[in-house]
């Protein structure tokens, strides 16, 4: 019971961290409450990374004081600005999220939101068993190592952060963002802090900012937010089923937050086209009550300060993720300035300078860690099209995801014929961005994202869930037709057959998010490794008192040894999978066979800090580098504990003189 309290107030500090700096700084600036919302995560994501970065130049440690200081700091910037006049303009963000419906009809959008959320974390609750589980995917190792690393040492800048990939400690640059916002939970376990922040950061922004896209992209659509936030919550490819499919925390809550930021941008670039051509576009941004319009340029100033914030907060949540929010910016910008490039050849601009990081990225060695990278997983052709044609995108694939392109294929297609269109050429887009992923292309479309198929889906699923809303109209319209009934007497059937299908459809995919979720959650599950055994986790408990805290355990990065410095503060020699071995630690890993019998070898390990080793025959995934660690050791020292598959071994041997 302590553990699920110790949860919800992770949740609860990680969503006033990530929503408070940024929603006052756009209010500051005199935007709307909604746009607020909107842009909030992404611009706090920037007071994060940015203020982590600079609180060790000050000699600070990351804390919610030096957090607080620097959303201060940009929120009084923000007023200053704005009483000189730099105010954000009315956008179609002003007024309600809904228009305004009876009790019974918020009642039941409420209910229907509740039990879409009980859909999608039920399962994962259940698999999980309790607060602290730890997710079987090793890029949870580094997240939980680099938040330890955090508490431990008060660094969180993305410069440093990717210390904790190699032994020596040198600072190397990660995009910290997430782990920033994470840190700020004081006390908590770190398992509980890790899971605590995605599940707020993978949800809120995510079903939040969907709905205020649909309230920026379909105005007139009253049901359009709840409806769209509703599929969102559902879609198979959503943040929170990535992080148990694959566990990459910074890009997921990076493209959670990309929703409300598109939305602000788009509700932006509309208010300000709105101002430059008032008279086509004369009502799409009415003036707030008791608020003077914003003059042209300032208005322009105060637009491209806060895209700026909450661009450079998703790029330091993670670098894809801004990639993405260029090229969809890029998309908008062409698709609707495109009627007044004869008129304003300047507006060519926009969509050149948006994609202009994509390419310098993508083309020059700026990039090279990313363009660099070989892997990732690949399919026939036809399986790719299949993905994406039938909704089974690689994130956890399953029956509801053909029920929901059902709908939004009538609704890519309508869409054409509807100021929307730039929905359509955008996912059309990142569909093509998918299937260049999904094949391994030469073309290389996707090379800044890894070539992973599983990043590119996630914006797929939020440009799908909008696409729902025309669908639905679409499908709507032709049941009318086809009943021959008008529609007045024809709207309630109809609804009623939706609901009892979405239901149904809702409910069919329980058993598939459990048995997704046991795959990496369960103790046990056929045919999938696992870092942590639950006989090695009791006897590590049970002994990790007793170990001297001033040496470290040598153990491959893939054994379950390597999460006991989350997990109970001990020094693993190689923390994370994936980190950079020099010329001592190969020498460390190749002296453990030989060290019980020769002091050049036993000086090895001792020299680099080295107490214990850990050896485990059941590894999550075997790497050669590392083989040499499991290779005899019987003469090394005390045997700390054995278990059927693992022993951990106190180096007791002679170095000689």
């Amino acid at each position: 019971m302590t553990d699920l309290f110790h949860l919800v107030i992770a949740v609860l500090l990680v969503l006033v961290a990530a929503y408070l700096p940024g929603f006052w700084t756009v209010r500051a600036l005199a935007g709307s409450r909604l746009l607020a919302l909107s842009l909030a995560p992404a611009i706090s994501a920037a007071v994060a990374g940015i203020g982590a970065m600079i609180a060790p130049v000050v000699g600070l440690d990351w804390s919610w004081l030096s957090f607080a200081g620097s959303g201060a700091v940009l929120v009084l910037a923000a007023w200053i600005l704005a009483r000189r006049g730099v105010r954000l303009p009315a956008t179609l963000l002003d007024g309600p999220l809904v228009a305004r419906r009876s009790p019974a009809a918020l009642v039941a959008w409420i209910g229907a939101l509740t039990a879409a959320l009980a859909v999608t974390i039920g399962p994962i609750a259940a698999r999980a068993g309790r607060p602290d589980a730890v997710l079987e995917r090793y890029d949870t190792l580094f997240h939980l190592t680099a938040l330890t690393y955090i508490r431990e040492t008060g660094n969180a800048s993305s410069l440093n952060l990717n210390a904790v990939a190699n032994t020596a400690g040198r600072p190397a640059s990660y995009p910290a963002a997430f782990h920033d916002l994470a840190a700020l939970v004081p006390l908590v376990d770190i398992p509980i802090v890790l899971n605590g922040t995605v599940l707020a950061l993978a949800l809120v922004p995510w079903i939040l900012g969907t709905a205020l896209l649909a309230r920026v992209v379909f105005p007139r659509v009253t049901w359009a937010p709840p409806a769209v936030a509703l599929v969102a919550t559902l879609i198979p490819a959503s943040p929170v089923n990535l992080w148990i499919h694959l566990s990459p925390v910074p890009n997921l809550a990076g493209f959670a937050a990309l929703s409300g930021a598109l939305a602000g941008a788009v509700a932006l670039w509309t208010a300000l086209a709105a101002q430059a051509d008032p008279a086509p576009q004369e009502a799409a941004c009415p003036p707030r009550g008791g608020i003077a319009p914003a003059p042209a340029r300032q208005a322009v100033i105060a637009a491209l300060l806060a895209i700026g914030l909450a661009g450079a907060g998703l790029a330091l949540l993670h670098p894809n993720v801004a990639v993405t929010a260029l090229i969809l910016l890029a998309v908008l910008t062409t698709v609707t300035g495109l009627p007044q490039w004869r008129r304003r050849p300047w507006l060519i601009a926009v969509p050149v300078l948006a994609m202009l990081p994509v390419a310098v990225l993508a083309y020059t060695p700026l990039g090279a860690r990313v363009t660099g990278f070989a892997g990732g997983l690949q399919v026939p052709w036809w399986n790719a099209l299949a993905e994406v044609g039938l909704g089974l995108l690689t994130v956890w694939p399953m029956a509801l995801g053909v029920v929901m392109a059902a709908l939004w294929w009538p609704g890519l297609v309508t869409a054409l014929r509807t100021p929307q269109r730039w929905l359509t050429v955008a996912w059309l887009v990142l569909a093509v961005m998918y299937l260049d992923a999904a094949v391994d292309s030469p073309l290389n479309l996707s090379v800044l994202y890894f070539r992973g198929q599983d990043r590119i889906a996630i914006p797929l699923a939020m440009l799908s869930a909008l696409l729902v809303v025309p669908g639905l109209q679409a499908w709507a319209g032709l049941l009318r037709r086809t009943l021959d009934v008008d529609a007045a007497r024809g709207r309630r059937p109809v609804i009623a057959v939706l609901v009892v299908l979405a239901t149904v459809a809702a409910l069919s995919s329980i058993p598939t998010r459990l048995d997704n979720a046991a795959k990496n959650l369960a103790e046990h599950y056929p045919g999938r490794g696992r870092f942590l055994q639950a006989d090695e986790l009791a006897q590590f408990a049970r002994t990790a008192p007793q170990l001297d805290r001033d040496r470290s355990i040598l153990a491959s990065p893939y054994s379950g040894a390597a999460h006991m410095y989350a997990l109970h503060g001990l020094p693993a020699y190689l923390p994370v999978a994936g980190v950079a071995l020099n010329d001592s630690d190969r020498a460390a890993i190749e002296a453990v066979p030989l060290a019980g019998s020769s002091p050049a070898h036993c000086r090895a390990l001792l020299d680099q800090g080295i107490g214990y080793v850990y050896q485990e025959r059941l590894l999550y995934q075997f790497d050669p580098a590392f083989r040499s660690i499991g290779e005899r050791g019987d003469d090394l020292g005390t045997v700390v504990f054995e278990t059927e598959h693992s022993r951990l071994i106190r180096i007791e041997c002679d170095p000689g003189q």
